[in-house]
């Protein structure tokens, strides 16, 4: 795993006490940090409704795949705001930190 992925893992496992591997929290917070992002960049309610009301019988593919094409279109969406993706979540993940360092969370582990 990379650097950021184990900080975050690290971070999430302090600070979500039992959370990390429920699969069920994961997807929710995945869904609400999707459908956020989605707006932020001028998504409507009208095409996202377009988007899940489709008739989808395809079996899921392999979450690898999905994840790689994911990581594109974060890649795409970033040179179209001229952001660094990954300098998005490191700002973001050291501001988790930071927060949790100053409600006294320990998160040297």
């Amino acid at each position: 795993m990379s650097v950021f992925q184990n900080k975050a893992v690290r971070l999430m496992a302090t600070c979500e006490e039992g959370s990390l591997g429920d699969l069920a929290e994961r997807q929710r917070k995945f869904l609400l940090s999707a459908l956020e992002l989605y707006r932020a960049i001028g998504g409507s309610f009208e095409q996202l409704e377009a988007v899940v009301m489709r008739d989808e019988s395809e079996i899921p593919r392999r979450v690898d795949l999905v994840l790689g094409e994911l990581m594109s279109e974060l890649a795409a969406i970033g040179y179209l705001y001229d952001l660094d993706i990954m300098q998005a979540a490191h700002n973001t993940l050291d501001r988790r930190r930071q927060e949790e360092a100053a409600m006294g969370v320990d998160l040297a582990g």
